[in-house]
This record gives structure tokens, sequence and C-alpha cells, in this order.
């Protein structure tokens, strides 16, 4: 953009850019600290899990907007959990996109897990976009009280 002397000023950076360089910045400042350092694409891993320990079982929630239950597969082997399916958006005929932030097509996640699964004994339940798998521990693994006795 040229102002009214003829000089060129600096386009401004997109804010994007500006946040990923930040982020190195900081990376390579705490990396002599021992931090661990994350992808920079790490906020676009999907699907995005939380994962919870719930006594006797351990709570996986995996957020899916825009994905159908019949297009997710769910398998357990071992100490994994792998989400693989297809999200697919569908726009108005004729539109055309000025921004696409979510992606689409096919992904695969696997979560692993401190033990191995039973998987006859998981549970798995698709509401509103969100799927909650119930991973049942085995007993070695749950929490037990510990009584104490006065002597």
């Amino acid at each position: 953009m040229a102002s009214f002397l003829g000089r060129v000023e600096p386009r401004p950076e997109d804010p994007w850019t500006t946040f990923e360089r930040l982020q190195r910045e900081m990376q390579s400042l705490l990396a002599p600290a021992g931090w661990r350092e994350l992808p920079l694409d790490a906020s676009r891993v999907f699907p995005p899990t939380n994962l919870y320990d719930a006594s006797e079982s351990l709570v996986l929630m995996a957020e899916l907007p825009g994905v159908r239950e019949s297009d997710l597969d769910i398998s357990v082997q071992g100490n994994q959990v792998v989400l693989r399916g297809q999200r697919s958006i569908q726009y108005p005929e004729g539109a055309s996109a000025h921004r696409r932030e979510r992606q689409v097509g096919a992904f695969h996640r696997t979560v692993e897990l401190p033990f191995v699964v039973d998987a006859d004994k998981v549970d798995a339940v698709y509401r509103h976009g969100v799927l909650i798998l119930h991973v049942p521990k085995p007993r070695e693994h749950q929490r037990r009280q510990v009584q104490v006795r006065a002597s």
C-alpha cells in the first residue's frame, strides 16, 4: 500500500503467522529449561480428546462435530483405542468458502492407555457430536481403599 509520499508501507502480518512465530520463539527460550516442545499444529489434532480416571474405569471423550455415527470406526487392541472416521461438510449449492478452518476428510487417532483393554467390556455412546467411551480398568489397576488398624 503506497502512502501519499510515494513510499511503500509494510503490510500487516497475518495474526496466525505472528502467533506461530511467537510460539516458536517461546519454545526456543524454554527448551534449555527442559520444557517439552509441542508441534505448532497441536491445536489441529482431530479429534480432540480428554481422558478421565473414574475409579473403576477410564472415560475417553472425543469431540466429533459433523461426523455421522455410521462414519465412525472404533477399535481396541492391546492398550490402544483407535478412532477412525470420515468427516464431510455440505455447503449450499453454488456457495464459495471465505474461510475454511474445520478439517474434512478421513481421520485417524490412536490413544494409548496404561493397561491392556478388554474390548468386550468397552461401552461407547455417541451423542451431539461427542463420543464417550467407558473403558473398565482391570482389577489390578483399580484404586482400593486400605483399612488402617490401630495397634
